[in-house]
């Protein structure tokens, strides 16, 4: 029965209101009975008189406390408690989903407010899970973003690992040597393989008459390009010289400027020049060729900017190490070899000969009574004659023979397949265009006149090394001069006179 009760609002209220009620108007009953009963002892119609009016009263007054009753119990049970649970619901409903209602009992408004709790709860807990998932996404989003970065970042590491392994690979393979033809073959393949370009084209300065000239070329079509020369300012190639900056052309077809090597073919895509640089000092270009237009990205062109760098000063330093061999090789005075690049390069042409079977022969040579013009003009017009007589040797070779100075006023001339009956001829040629060639003399006096005297020796015929070969060379040069001078003679005895 209570539990009914406590899960009733309507019996609450009714208990409420009815047990007071009937209370108040027993006790009034009582009170007025026994009141009326002293009254009809003397006066019985007063009595029922009372009785009657107090019946009435006593109802008014029962009625009366009832709603009071009545008032206070809705209150307590019903008004308050409702109000309670209409505004936990009006504050649920502007997204105050924490709120929950006073649960007061086990009545209808109390299960109202348990399930508009358990409502909320459930409410919340999607609010929490939507919440987790946009954390979640959230969380997911960043962690793609940074995903998708450090891809990125990994991406342009390796990309600069690459660069970094090509820039050494080009540091390595140039300083492995100091041969520029080697150096210049070894940078073509490296940059055709690693930025993937068709044609690659080394050109450099000509410090002599300041033109650009092919030195190497790598890729399909410009094998004949080899010694084409350009002048500062021509073409795009002469520009990026001139200007000392990387020129681009995304269309060569485009671009007026863009010679197709003096129309040696016609290329079409993109082309790129690049400066080669050795402490601020141009000394050639780079071009690249890429048969698509547009060719080149911003990231490569600075990869072939940093592989010039290293380029330009490798091959200083190898021009600068032939141009010191050359000097050690070169005489001083007459700008020909000398004696010690006599003997290599006759070392070579006796390998040569041993290897393919070709006829080596050598003429040594010397002026007729050249202290008569020493001592008559003095040295400096003696040196004069010494460079008037190597140019004249030299204009009356091939340019596969040599001339040197053998030292003093002696000069030897390395003739390369030719036999020993030719070198004969080739030496009275040679006679002759000395005896007939205007020396430079002193103001005022007439040109100076010399002659040679020449000996003729071959290898495998008097000799069989080199020494040998320059020995016999001078034994029959002294013959030549015993015999009167200014004649040929050829090798045939060790015999050595004295001139």
């Amino acid at each position: 029965m209570l539990s009914r009760i406590r899960r009733s609002v309507a019996l609450k209220l009714i208990l409420a209101s009815a047990v007071p009620s009937a209370v108040v108007l027993l006790v009034g009953l009582g009170v007025l009975i026994a009141y009326t009963e002293d009254v009809a002892r003397t006066d019985p119609v007063l009595a029922f008189r009372l009785l009657k009016e107090g019946a009435v009263l006593g109802s008014v007054l029962t009625l009366t406390f009832a709603g009071i009753a009545v008032a206070i119990t809705s209150r307590k049970f019903l008004v308050k408690p409702a109000q309670h649970l209409g505004a936990t619901m009006a504050r649920a409903e502007m997204g105050d989903i924490l709120v929950r209602a006073k649960v007061t009992g086990d009545d209808e408004l109390g299960r109202l407010a348990r399930s508009f709790n358990t409502m909320l709860a459930r409410v919340t807990d999607m609010a929490a899970h939507e919440i987790e998932t946009e954390q979640s996404l959230e969380t997911m989003g960043r962690e793609l973003k940074l995903q998708h970065e450090l891809t990125s970042v990994n991406e342009r590491l390796a990309a600069h690992v690459r660069e970094m392994e090509l820039l050494l690979d080009v540091s390595k393979a140039l300083s492995g040597t100091l041969d520029l033809p080697e150096q210049l073959e070894q940078l073509g393949r490296l940059v055709c393989a690693a930025l993937r370009v068709d044609e690659f084209c080394a050109l450099l300065l000509d410090e002599t008459t300041h033109q650009l000239v092919v030195e190497a070329v790598a890729g399909q079509g410009l094998a004949a390009a080899r010694g084409m020369r350009f002048r500062l300012g021509e073409g795009v190639s002469g520009a990026a010289a001139a200007q000392g900056k990387t020129m681009y052309v995304p269309d060569v077809q485009r671009d007026r400027h863009y010679l197709h090597y003096k129309g040696l073919r016609k290329t079409t895509g993109s082309f790129l020049c690049v400066p080669l640089r050795a402490k601020g000092r141009i000394v050639g270009v780079m071009n690249l060729n890429r048969p698509a237009v547009d060719g080149f990205s911003p990231q490569e062109i600075r990869l072939a900017e940093a592989i010039s760098a290293q380029a330009g000063l490798a091959i200083a330093n190898a021009r600068l190490y032939q141009q010191t061999r050359e000097l050690s090789f070169t005489d001083a005075l007459t700008g020909i070899p000398n004696r010690r690049y006599l003997f290599t390069r006759l070392e070579q042409e006796v390998s040569r000969s041993l290897r393919f079977g070709d006829e080596l022969t050598v003429l040594m040579m010397d002026l007729d009574l050249f202290k008569q013009v020493n001592d008559a003009h003095g040295h400096t017009v003696g040196d004069a004659v010494l460079r008037g007589i190597a140019v004249a040797l030299q204009r009356n070779v091939r340019k596969v023979d040599m001339v040197a100075r053998y030292g003093g006023d002696e000069f030897v001339v390395v003739l390369p397949r030719i036999a020993r009956e030719e070198a004969i001829e080739v030496a009275e040629k040679l006679r002759r265009a000395v005896a007939t060639t205007p020396l430079p003399a002193p103001a005022g006096a007439g040109p100076v006149r010399v002659t040679v005297s020449v000996g003729v020796a071959g290898f495998g015929h008097e000799a069989t090394d080199v020494a040998a070969l320059v020995e016999k060379a001078d034994g029959a040069l002294y013959e030549a001069k015993r015999a009167g001078r200014n004649r040929v003679a050829a090798a045939q005895t060790t015999a050595r006179a004295a001139s």
